[in-house]
């Protein structure tokens, strides 16, 4: 059976969240179901990872496997992506196909999670940005927020920026990069990347930082939590209009999405 994997981008504002949940609409259910139209096989998705009610993705990427004659006989992987995203939803669209290694996998095979968590900073609320960004009506310190960011990168444990309903995993992450940008007019972002990610830990760390930049925290109450390990140290979370998924990297050899692969 060919293994491919899928470039997939969605607004995630009227998805129930990425995987599969009975009942609801999410990216699995919807791509499955196209899947099944074209292949009239059932057809399992496999994500890189896991994003929640309202988060988007620029490039989550994920798996599936195909009956072995259907890429022979029927159809090509160009043609595949465009009768894919003729049925899907158009908040819902697959950029690229490409046939991988029988060991690739989605989820296990990345290295590292790129997540961008867009703000709005302004005296009035945005109409054009109220499903991608999160409004903040009051001024906010960007140097004392990108010094609490700052306390973030390299190894640490992150079990403080976990939610408490987080199933049990490592709690250890290395961050590369955690910084704040500052596009003008208004218009913030908040750049991660890491080789693992916990439960909400990117809304989390937003939730802390905005704290930071209101002046209710000082940048040194990272540097704390991180050390106690307590989420009660910690900001709120932040909703999860803002978040994105930027990229998923993986090892070289794939040669994942390239030109011509």
């Amino acid at each position: 059976m060919p293994k491919l994997a899928l470039a997939v981008e969605y607004v995630g504002t009227k998805f129930h969240g990425s995987q599969y949940q009975p009942g609801h609409r999410t990216v699995q259910s919807e791509l499955e179901h196209a899947l099944k139209i074209l292949t009239k096989k059932d057809i399992r998705v496999t994500f890189s990872g896991r994003t929640d009610s309202g988060v988007h993705a620029r490039l989550q990427v994920a798996h599936i496997n195909l009956p072995a004659d259907f890429l022979q006989d029927k159809i090509d992987l160009r043609r595949l992506t465009w009768s894919l995203n003729g049925i899907i939803g158009k908040d819902l669209a697959v950029s690229a196909m490409q046939i991988v290694d029988p060991e690739f996998h989605a989820r296990f095979s990345a290295i590292k999670r790129e997540y961008v968590y867009r703000i709005f900073n302004g005296r009035q609320r945005s109409a054009l940005l109220k499903d991608s960004h999160y409004f903040i009506k009051e001024p906010l310190d960007l140097k004392a927020m990108n010094d609490g960011a700052s306390r973030m990168l390299g190894s640490h444990d992150f079990r403080a920026f976990r939610s408490s309903n987080a199933s049990p995993s490592t709690t250890v992450c290395f961050v590369e990069r955690c910084e704040i940008l500052n596009l003008g007019e208004g218009q913030l972002e908040f750049w991660i990347v890491a080789d693992h990610f916990v439960y909400n830990m990117v809304r989390i760390i937003v939730g802390t930082l905005i704290e930071i930049g209101l002046g209710k925290r000082v940048p040194e109450s990272i540097s704390e939590a991180l050390d106690k390990g307590e989420r009660e140290l910690n900001g709120p979370t932040a909703p999860p209009r803002g978040l994105t998924l930027n990229s998923v990297q993986y090892p070289a050899k794939y040669c994942l999405f390239e030109q011509n692969s």
